[in-house]
């Protein structure tokens, strides 16, 4: 641990009252979480979607498929919002409409295969970027991490602290 003045705990409010280790562990969590934060959000902020369209998006890819008045239920939306969310998905090839085969004058709206892959990018876990970044790493520090991580796993399943 360096002795930089960036390094000490008394100058961080919200790492006071614990030891420096802890501090120190604190302080990298949070820059790591930091660092994670930005490369997860770089892709949403690229999106051409709207809050309400990528909503409705991810319930059409959550559920396969919706009618409107469902989607105007859980998007808690008027009808004729939800049938401009959806007009816009539709011309940007994110969701069909295709008609009701339980009822013949109703509508579904299900997702393309090209909304899917815009729902699974923004919103999975990204297995494979954490696997390059933990190949990056050298044996001793991937083993300590192990260890961390195994051990926070321990404290966790024991209950809650305290």
């Amino acid at each position: 641990m360096s002795s930089d003045a960036s390094d000490c705990p008394h100058e961080d409010p919200e790492v006071t009252g614990v030891s420096p280790e802890v501090a120190a562990v604190l302080r990298l969590g949070g820059e790591v979480s930091t660092h994670a934060l930005r490369a997860k959000l770089t892709p949403l902020l690229a999106t051409p979607l709207t809050v309400q369209q990528l909503r409705c998006l991810t319930i059409l890819v959550i559920e396969g498929s919706a009618t409107p008045h469902q989607l105007s239920d859980l998007l808690a939306v008027s009808p004729a919002t939800t049938t401009g969310i959806t007009d816009r998905l539709v011309r940007a090839g994110m969701a069909d409409r295709v008609q009701d085969t339980r009822d013949g004058r109703g509508r579904v709206v299900s997702p393309t295969a090209a909304g899917q892959r815009v729902v699974r990018e923004l919103l999975a876990s990204s297995v494979e970027t954490d696997a390059a970044l933990l190949a990056g790493l050298t044996a001793g520090e991937l083993a300590g991490l192990h260890r961390g991580l195994s051990g926070i796993l321990r404290v966790l399943r024991e209950g809650p602290p305290g």
